[in-house]
C-alpha cells in the first residue's frame, strides 16, 4: 500500500514539475530575456545573436532589469521592445574618423574642413558663449529605464523633466561647471504649433543673440526617431566608462533650399566638434547634411545635435549629454581665442528671454 502511494506521489510530483516547466518556457518572461539584452553592447548592436549567445543573457540579466519588467504586459500583442544598434560606422576596436551622411547635391570632401580656418571668434569667458534651445521640446524617451513601451506611445512630453529639455540642462549645467557660460532656453517651441517650431526657435535665438552679443555657439537639441523597414523601434547606444550612452549625431544645414550662403562654416564647426567626439570611439553618429537651413544662418557655431532616439531611455540622452559638454569646452578652449572684460552676471543669474 505505501508502495502504491509513493509511486503516486512521485507521478504527481513529476506531472506538476512538467507542466511548471513547459509553462516557464513558452512564457513571455523568457521571450523577453531572449529578444531584450539586459546590457546593449556595440558587438551586439553589430551583430545578431546566435541562439546560444541569447540563451546566456538570462543569467547575465540584472535585478535591476527584473524588477523594470512588467509581467502583465505578458502576451499583450500591444508591448514592443527596442533593438540596440551601433550607428557610429566603427566598433570601440577602430580608430574612428569623420564620416558624412550627405543629402544634399553639393559635391562635399570631409578632408577639405579639417584645415581651413574656425569660422567662430574669440570668446569671453565671463559672458554668455553658449546657447541651448530646443525647436522640438516635447520630444521625449522610452518611459523610465525599460527596454519595450506601448504601440500607442507617442515619445512625446510636456513635461520638462522627461523631455529632451532634462537633457539639455544637463548639457547646459556642465559647460556652466566647466567655465563656458551656458544660457539654456527651456520652453518647448513646439507645444503649441509644431509646424511653427522652427519660426519659434529662429525668433528666439534672434533675441538672445540681440541681448548678449558675445553668444558665439548656439545647439538646437533633439532626440532622432529610428525605425528599420520593418519598423522595429532601434536605438543608438554604446558603452562609455562603464555606463549605457546614447549615440549622437550632428546635423548641419545647407543652402539648397536657399537662406544660407555661409554653410560651410557650420559644416566646419561640425567637423571639429565631430572630431572631439572622435575621442569616444563610437559616440558619434556620422554628421548629416541636410537641404535645410534650420535656422543655422544665425550663427557659424549654431548646430543641431539629435541626442538618442525615441528607443533610448532619459539617462542614456542624458550621459551623452555631458560627455558632449565636454567634447564642445575642449573644441571652445583650443579654438576660439579667450578674452576676459569685468561681468556683472554669472551663469546663475541669467534668465530666459520671455
Amino acid at each position: 500500500m505505501r508502495r502504491r502511494q509513493k509511486k503516486f506521489m512521485l507521478m504527481v510530483i513529476g506531472t506538476v514539475l512538467s507542466a511548471v516547466l513547459t509553462v516557464f518556457l513558452t512564457s513571455a518572461v523568457v521571450d523577453r530575456f531572449l529578444i531584450v539584452p539586459a546590457e546593449a553592447t556595440v558587438s551586439e548592436a553589430l551583430h545578431e545573436s546566435e541562439s546560444t549567445s541569447r540563451i546566456e543573457l538570462l543569467s547575465d540579466d540584472t535585478i535591476a532589469s527584473l524588477l523594470g519588467y512588467n509581467y502583465g504586459y505578458a502576451g499583450n500583442s500591444s508591448v514592443l521592445f527596442v533593438k540596440a544598434v551601433n550607428l557610429s560606422m566603427c566598433t570601440e576596436f577602430d580608430e574612428p574618423t569623420v564620416y558624412l551622411f550627405n543629402s544634399t547635391d553639393y559635391n562635399v570632401n570631409v578632408d577639405e574642413f579639417t584645415d581651413v580656418a574656425y569660422p567662430v571668434s574669440s570668446v569671453n569667458t565671463e559672458e554668455p558663449t553658449v546657447l541651448i534651445v530646443h525647436t522640438h521640446g516635447t520630444e521625449a524617451y522610452v518611459d523610465g529605464d525599460r527596454e519595450y513601451y506601448s504601440a500607442d506611445d507617442t515619445f512625446r512630453s510636456q513635461d520638462i523633466e522627461k523631455n529632451v529639455v532634462a537633457v539639455g540642462k544637463v548639457m547646459a549645467d556642465r559647460l556652466n561647471e566647466l567655465g563656458i557660460v551656458t544660457i539654456h532656453d527651456t520652453r518647448m517651441h513646439d507645444k503649441d504649433s509644431y509646424s511653427d517650431s522652427y519660426t519659434n526657435s529662429y525668433n528666439a535665438v534672434a533675441e538672445y543673440i540681440k541681448e548678449y552679443p558675445t553668444i558665439k555657439y548656439v545647439i538646437d537639441l533633439h532626440r532622432d526617431s529610428i525605425f528599420s523597414s520593418s519598423n522595429e523601434n532601434q536605438k543608438p547606444v554604446t558603452t562609455i566608462n562603464g555606463e549605457k550612452v546614447a549615440q549622437i549625431m550632428i546635423v548641419v544645414g545647407s543652402n539648397q533650399k536657399g537662406g544660407h550662403p555661409n554653410w560651410k562654416q557650420n559644416l566646419t564647426v561640425a567637423v571639429v566638434l565631430q572630431e572631439k567626439f572622435n575621442n569616444y570611439p563610437t559616440f558619434g553618429r556620422p554628421i548629416y547634411l541636410r537641404t535645410a537651413n534650420f535656422n543655422q544662418q544665425l550663427l557659424p557655431g549654431m548646430l543641431l545635435l539629435e541626442v538618442g532616439s525615441c528607443g533610448n531611455t532619459l539617462d542614456e540622452a542624458k550621459h551623452a549629454a555631458y560627455l558632449a559638454a565636454d567634447c564642445m569646452a575642449e573644441m571652445i578652449g583650443e579654438n576660439s581665442p579667450v578674452s576676459k572684460t569685468k561681468s556683472s552676471m554669472s551663469s546663475m543669474t541669467i534668465q530666459n528671454i520671455e
